[in-house]
């Protein structure tokens, strides 16, 4: 359990995580609300750390000050006795803290020699060998009992190392199973990239190889890579080198809610924190889909599958959506995504369905969209790091929504189908995107965040790190959009 809580505005964010870097820098074992994993349950995981830790650490601003959540957990940290209150900016601290003694660091540069930095650190290693008051997680104003005895120190059970049969059997593996793969059609990229690796494992796979030899694989491309078709073949099985986890049975999936007979099935998502975009290893990579960096999602609800004509036609039988009926193409209409609808289409519709339910809808951000669309995974695609045809809605035509199957949070079609409108103005690169999940928004722009791909689209264009995007007032048969609300 980690010894250091931090507490912080959110919108001091990038102060705080420099400090928090610099905290681990010196040794400490540190959480924030950051560190909060996909469906952990905010309010839960936050009181059990707060509680539980031995320093809590306050960044008092001119907006933490305010903030309900920053002085309640000051003040649990005061009653334990164990708050260590750092000031990163001036302010009028809250009355009931202005006589605790609180180490300044306005203006500090993340200079971690400077005496201000050091002083700070040594308060806390004072701090951690002192002995807090013992919580039973609901303290009354009164604080705890007079005297306490401090918690045993609980050794980490050591976590037992996976099994392995050695490196050079597991390069043999790797070689074998992404030979298999390519040569079934299953992902195949430009040959001048896929070469290169299977050489590097057929090296590692060599006898004269050193044991217990790490290798790096890259194939990190600078212009944007084109990915050529998929040939639909069925790979022969092959034995995996490692265990493979279960998909979870779709009966026991999300559960969703509908607010009209003809609304979007919606999805709860508790929030938690995830790698937004594309490392640099990954094969097809755009320079757009980066830099990588950690984004901290607050709670929201999304679509499960895209808007349908249906829905669309209830909007317009019911006076919303301008009006607009969007043509269908030779799949139909009934429960198939809705195309040919803009980016401004697609407000009016998330306005019409504001206006019917008094929940404010809206369109996803950019954020939002990837943090579901991933559902906890780190690879290309939300199923694996290989392209699998029969889990993405690719051919002639897009297919019915309810078809097609569903990611760990219970999303459908995010690969495929119809590219998705999503909030973001687009810009093409991550550098100075939000850190909280908002959307980018910037004047006058010109051209909106597309995502998913569609029925027509390559692997490569199927990753859920890609991107496209278009004038908000186009309309066109390969794009749709699905919605997100407020919890």
């Amino acid at each position: 359990m980690s010894e250091v809580f931090v507490s912080y505005n959110r919108e001091d964010l990038k102060t705080a995580q420099t400090i928090v870097d610099g905290l681990i820098a010196e040794g400490f074992d540190v959480w924030m609300d950051m560190n909060l994993q996909a469906g952990e349950n905010y309010d839960e995981i936050t009181e059990d750390r707060l509680h539980k830790a031995r320093a809590v650490v306050v960044l008092w601003s001119s907006r933490s000050v305010k903030s309900r959540w920053v002085r309640a957990e000051a003040t649990i940290g005061a009653r334990k006795n164990t708050l260590v209150p750092l000031m990163i900016e001036p302010c009028d601290r809250p009355v009931m803290f202005e006589l605790i003694q609180t180490t300044d660091l306005s203006g500090w540069s993340g200079d971690r020699n400077d005496p201000a930095w050091l002083a700070f650190v040594e308060v806390i290693k004072k701090r951690l060998t002192a002995a807090p008051v013992a919580s039973t997680g609901s303290e009354s104003r009164g604080g705890g009992p007079a005297s306490a005895k401090p918690r045993k120190r609980v050794k980490p059970v050591k976590k037992r190392k996976e099994q392995r049969s050695g490196g050079l059997l597991t390069a043999v593996g790797l070689t074998f199973i992404f030979g298999m793969v390519s040569a079934a059609g299953i992902y195949i990229l430009r040959p001048d990239l896929v070469a290169p690796v299977l050489t590097q494992l057929s090296a590692i796979a060599a006898p004269e190889a050193a044991p217990g030899g790490a290798a790096t694989l890259t194939a990190a491309a600078a212009d944007p890579v084109p990915a050529e078709p998929v040939i639909a073949v069925e790979p022969e099985p092959v034995p995996a080198p490692e265990p493979v986890i279960e998909e979870t049975p779709a009966e026991t999936g999300p559960v969703t809610f509908r607010e009209c007979d003809m609304c979007p099935d919606m999805i709860t998502v508790a929030g938690g924190t995830f790698q937004m975009g594309a490392p640099e290893e990954e094969l097809a990579r755009n320079a757009w889909e980066g830099p990588q960096r950690k984004v901290a999602m607050a709670p929201f609800v999304i679509a499960a599958t895209e808007v349908t004509f249906d829905q669309w036609d209830a909007c317009v039988a019911d006076g919303g959506c301008g009006g607009y009926s969007p043509p269908a193409g030779t799949h139909g209409r009934g429960n198939q995504p809705v195309t040919k609808v803009s980016w401004k289409d697609a407000q009016a519709y998330t306005g019409w369905l504001t206006k019917k339910t008094g929940r404010a809808y809206r369109l996803p951000t950019e954020a939002e969209w990837e943090f579901t669309a991933r559902a906890g995974t780190t690879t290309p695609f939300w199923w694996g790091p290989l392209f699998e045809a029969e889990k993405s809605a690719t051919g002639t035509d897009p297919v019915a929504v309810d078809t097609l199957p569903a990611n760990a949070m219970g999303l459908r079609g995010v690969s495929g189908n119809v590219r998705e409108w999503v909030q973001d103005c687009y810009v093409n690169t991550f550098a100075n995107a939000p850190l909280d999940g908002r959307s980018v928004e910037v004047a006058a722009c010109k051209l909106r965040v597309l995502r998913g791909g569609s029925y027509k689209s390559t692997p490569a264009e199927l990753r859920i790190a890609a991107r496209s995007r278009n004038e908000p007032a186009i309309r066109d048969n390969l794009t749709g959009f699905r919605v997100a609300a407020q919890p």
